[in-house]
C-alpha cells in the first residue's frame, strides 16, 4: 500500500463522489449493522466496497487471486514497473481516476496518439500527406457508421464496414494504411474483430471533458493501493457459490467456508460469469443469462520489448507498420518517457490475439511486425507477452456489445436479483471497458443494494 493512506482517506471519497471517513454508525439505539459480501477486490468491487463501508455497513471482500487489484496488475521487470493490465486515465478531464491520482501524489505522463511514426513493410515511410487524405476517408466512413447505428444499433457492424469500405476507391498503399488505422481502432481498442461487434458497440460509451489520456509512473495498481486503503481484503478466497432466498444470502468458498450475508455485489469479469466460474442458486433471472451470454468479452494482448537504447525519434510515441489485414494490426507504444527505460509495448487484439495466445507465438509476430517496417533495430534483447485469456480469473481483458445487443442489455446486466447485484465494466453503459467505468459501476451497484436493504 502507499504511505499517508490514512491522510488520505477523506480527500481520495471526496473525489470519487464517495464518503470514505465517518464509517461507523450514528450515536443511540442502532439497528443491526447490515453485512454484504463483496466478490473481487478489482476496481469496481473496492468502489463497491468503499461505499458499503461508508454507510456503516460490515463488508466482507473477497478476493481469487493473491493479490487485489484484478485486471490491474503493475510488476517489476526490465528494471522498472509495467502495467500488464489496464494502463491508462482515459479522457483525463473530469475522470473521477484523475483526482483519486492526484491526491495519491501520482505522476502522471499524457499520451499523444498524432505522434505517430508509420511505415510500410521494407521501410518506407507513411507521408503526411498520405496519412492526411487517409484520415480524411476515415472520418467519412465514422459518419457513415453512426449513421447507421442511429438507425439500427443492433445490427452488426462487419457487414456495414465493408459496404463503406467498398464504396471507397483507394490506392493499395491508401487502403494499407486505412486497415490500419481501422485495426488500431476496432480489435486493438475494442479487443474485438468487426464481426465480433454491432453498430452500437462500436460507438458506445461517453467522454468525460476531454483532455489527454494518462498513463501513470510507477504503474496503475497505485491508483488500486490508494482507493484499497483502510479496506480489508481476504486475498486467496476463490468463490464458487452464491445462493440467496427471502431471508439473504449464502457464499459458499472454494474451501468449503460458507459466509452468510444480508446482501452480495458481485464484481468479477463478464469472462468469468461466462465460464460459469460462480454457480448462482437459484440461477439468476433468464434475461441477465442471456445478457452473459450475448455480450461479448473481448481481448487484447501486451508485448513488451526490452532494448539496449530507444532507437525511435524522441517525438514520437506510436508505431506500427502498415500492410497487414485488419484483424492482424500491430501497434507499439513507446514507453520510455513513463518508466525511464528503453521499452516499448506492442498491442494485439481480437481473435488473432486468442489465438496468438494458444500457439505462443504473440511476441513473434509482434516483433516481426516491427523489424518488416523499421529493420533490425527492433529486435529487442527481451520479450513478455501477456496471457489475459489463459487466466482463469479473467478469461479475456473487457466487453463489447456483440451484433443483436446494445447497451440497454449492460443495463440488464446490472439490475439487482434480490439481494444480488452484478457490477464491473461490463455494467457501465457510459464507460465500459475503463477503470473508471468498472470503480464507478462497483459505487453504483453498492448504492443499489444499500438502498435495498434499508
Amino acid at each position: 500500500m502507499i504511505s499517508r493512506r490514512e491522510a488520505l482517506v477523506a480527500g481520495l471519497g471526496a473525489a470519487a463522489g464517495t464518503a470514505l471517513a465517518g464509517c461507523g454508525v450514528s450515536a443511540g439505539a442502532a439497528p443491526r449493522r447490515r453485512r454484504v459480501v463483496v466478490v473481487g477486490a478489482g476496481l469496481a468491487g473496492l468502489g463497491a466496497a468503499r461505499v458499503l463501508k461508508g454507510r456503516g455497513t460490515d463488508v466482507v471482500l473477497l478476493e481469487a487471486r493473491e493479490r487485489i487489484g484484478g485486471r490491474v496488475h503493475t510488476v517489476e521487470r526490465f528494471g522498472t514497473k509495467i502495467d500488464l493490465g489496464a494502463s491508462w486515465i482515459h479522457d483525463s478531464r473530469g475522470n473521477p481516476l484523475t483526482e483519486v491520482a492526484r491526491q495519491a501524489g501520482l505522476q502522471t505522463v499524457p499520451t499523444d496518439y498524432e505522434a505517430v511514426l508509420a511505415r510500410f513493410a521494407g521501410g518506407e515511410a507513411v507521408g503526411a500527406g498520405q496519412l492526411e487524405r487517409v484520415l480524411a476517408t476515415y472520418e467519412s466512413i465514422q459518419s457513415s457508421l453512426y449513421r447507421r447505428a442511429r438507425r439500427s444499433p443492433r445490427s452488426p457492424l462487419a457487414p456495414a464496414l465493408q459496404a463503406e469500405l467498398s464504396r471507397r476507391r483507394l490506392s493499395t498503399g491508401d487502403r494499407e494504411v486505412l486497415d490500419w488505422v481501422l485495426g488500431v481502432e476496432i480489435p486493438l481498442d475494442l479487443a474485438a474483430d468487426p464481426g465480433a461487434l454491432s453498430l452500437d458497440g462500436y460507438y458506445e460509451g461517453e467522454t468525460w471533458k476531454g483532455g489527454p489520456d494518462l498513463m501513470i509512473r510507477g504503474g496503475a495498481s497505485q491508483l488500486v493501493e490508494a482507493v484499497a486503503s483502510g479496506l480489508e481484503v481476504r486475498t486467496g478466497v476463490e468463490v464458487k457459490t452464491v445462493s440467496r432466498d427471502g431471508r439473504g444470502v449464502r457464499v459458499v468458498t472454494a474451501s468449503g467456508e460458507t459466509i452468510a450475508a444480508d446482501g452480495c455485489v458481485v464484481t468479477v469479469p463478464l469472462g468469468v460469469l461466462k465460464a460459469q466460474g460462480i454457480r448462482f442458486d437459484p440461477p439468476l433471472p433468464a434475461r441477465q443469462r442471456r445478457a452473459i451470454s450475448r455480450i461479448g468479452f473481448g481481448l487484447l494482448e501486451k508485448t513488451f520489448l526490452s532494448y539496449a537504447s530507444a532507437w525511435w525519434p524522441q517525438d514520437v510515441q506510436s508505431l506500427g507498420t502498415v500492410g497487414a489485414p485488419l484483424a492482424r494490426t500491430v501497434a507499439a507504444f513507446e514507453l520510455a518517457r513513463v518508466t525511464g527505460t528503453p521499452l516499448a509495448v506492442g498491442f494485439t487484439g481480437g481473435s488473432w490475439a486468442a489465438g496468438l495466445e494458444r500457439a505462443g507465438k504473440t511476441s513473434e509476430e509482434v516483433v516481426g511486425s516491427l523489424r518488416s517496417g523499421f529493420g533490425d533495430q527492433a529486435t529487442p534483447q527481451e520479450t513478455l507477452s501477456t496471457a489475459w485469456r489463459s487466466d482463469p480469473f479473467a478469461r479475456g481483458t473487457y466487453s463489447h456489445l456483440a451484433p443483436g445487443t446494445d447497451a440497454s442489455w449492460r443495463t440488464t446486466l446490472g439490475r439487482p436479483v434480490g439481494r444480488v447485484i452484478l457490477a464491473g465494466e461490463h455494467t457501465s453503459v457510459a464507460r465500459p471497458s475503463t477503470m473508471d467505468g468498472a470503480w464507478l459501476a462497483g459505487q453504483a451497484a453498492a448504492r443499489r443494494l444499500a438502498s435495498a436493504l434499508g
